[in-house]
Order: C-alpha cells, then structure tokens, then sequence
C-alpha cells in the first residue's frame, strides 16, 4: 500500500493527525485536505515541510 501519516509539527514537537493517509489536495491559501483510506478527511492549515515517501510519512508544518 502507498499510504502515509501525516504529523503536524508545532515548534519542535510532531503530532499524529491522521493515519492511511492516502491523498493531499491544496484547496486554498496553505490549507490542505487529507483524504483517509476509509474516506475520513480533514483540512489543515499547514505548509509542507517534508514528504518521506519511502518512510511513508508527510509533515505539515502549523502555521
């Protein structure tokens, strides 16, 4: 599977916000929706600071 949990980095801390994460769409200003694999989605205010696709793993930076 090709799935990634996304982390909210806050200062220095990453927080787990959503696993099987399986697509990030931009839908504004710095704002992206998380779409699950089982169809849960959420949007996040964030920018992007690193995508590890091998680790499976994306962090969003808090703005």
């Amino acid at each position: 599977m090709c799935e990634s949990n996304v982390y909210l980095k806050k200062d220095d801390t990453e927080e787990l916000i959503m696993e099987n994460v399986a697509a990030v769409t931009p839908i504004g200003n710095e704002t992206f929706l998380l779409k699950g694999l089982l169809g849960e989605s959420m949007e996040v205010k964030a920018v992007i600071e690193e995508i590890n696709l091998m680790g499976h793993r994306i962090i969003l930076k808090a703005l």
